[in-house]
C-alpha cells in the first residue's frame, strides 16, 4: 500500500498512469488533481490545496490552505503522506508542465528520500527517483524501447558504478556540471547493478521517441 498523490499537471494517456495506481492505495488530490480523478476511476482519500489551479473550492475539500504559502500543493499532500506513516509514495501530474514546479515535484522526492520514504515521479513516458548511497536501484521501465539518465543532484558530484548498461561504469564521477549520464540503455536486466558509491543522483527513465 503506497501514497499516491494527483497533482495539477497534465495527464494524457490515463490507461497507462491507472497500472501505477493499485487497489488499497491511499489516495490525495493536490488542488486541480481533483479534475484527474473521474479519470483515473479512483476516489480521493484527501483532498487538499490552495485550489488556485482549480478555480474554486469544491465542497468535498479536506484541507483548504492560503495561496501565499511555503509548501506546493504536492509538497503539502507529501507532508500529509509522511504524516499517515507511508514510506512509498508515487506522484503522478507533476511532470510536463511548467519546468518550476517540475523542479519542485524533483525536490520533494528528495526530501521524501531524507524522511525515510521512497518516492517516484511518473507520467505516460517517464519515470523519476533520486537515489544515494544504499539505495536498491532497479529499473521501471522495462523492455526494448526504454532509455535511462543519471545526474547527480544536490551534490557537486556524485560516484556510480553500474553493469548491464550499454554504458557500464566503475566508480565513474559523474560532475553537476557536465551532462555524462545521459541516454544510457538496460541491456542485461538480470545482471543490471547500479552502486551509488558517493553523493546522490537523479534517474530518470523514458520511452525513446
Amino acid at each position: 500500500m503506497k501514497c499516491v498523490i494527483i497533482s495539477a499537471g497534465k495527464i494524457c494517456d490515463y490507461e497507462t498512469i491507472k497500472k501505477y495506481i493499485a487497489p488499497g492505495d491511499y489516495v490525495i488530490a493536490a488542488d486541480g488533481g481533483v479534475r484527474h480523478l473521474t479519470a483515473l476511476g479512483v476516489q480521493a482519500d484527501c483532498i487538499l490545496g490552495d485550489f488556485d489551479s482549480l478555480g474554486y473550492i469544491p465542497d468535498c475539500a479536506d484541507e483548504v490552505y492560503p495561496s501565499q504559502k511555503d509548501d506546493t500543493d504536492t509538497m503539502l499532500a507529501v507532508k500529509h503522506g509522511l504524516s499517515k506513516g507511508f514510506d512509498d509514495f508515487l506522484m503522478i501530474g507533476g511532470l510536463g508542465g511548467r519546468l518550476d514546479h517540475t523542479l519542485a515535484n524533483i525536490s520533494a522526492l528528495d526530501y521524501l528520500r531524507n524522511h525515510g520514504a521512497k518516492g517516484m515521479l511518473a507520467s505516460e513516458s517517464t519515470v523519476v527517483r533520486v537515489f544515494g548511497q544504499g539505495d536498491e536501484i532497479k529499473p521501471v521501465l522495462v523492455g526494448r524501447g526504454y532509455y535511462f539518465s543519471v545526474f547527480p543532484f544536490g551534490c557537486e558530484y556524485a560516484v556510480i558504478s553500474m553493469s548491464g548498461v550499454e554504458y557500464p561504469t566503475s566508480r565513474q564521477k559523474f560532475d553537476c556540471s557536465f551532462p555524462l549520464g545521459v541516454s544510457n540503455h538496460v541491456i542485461d536486466h538480470e545482471n543490471f547493478n547500479m552502486t551509488i558509491h558517493e553523493g546522490k543522483a537523479i534517474v530518470i527513465e523514458c520511452k525513446e521517441r
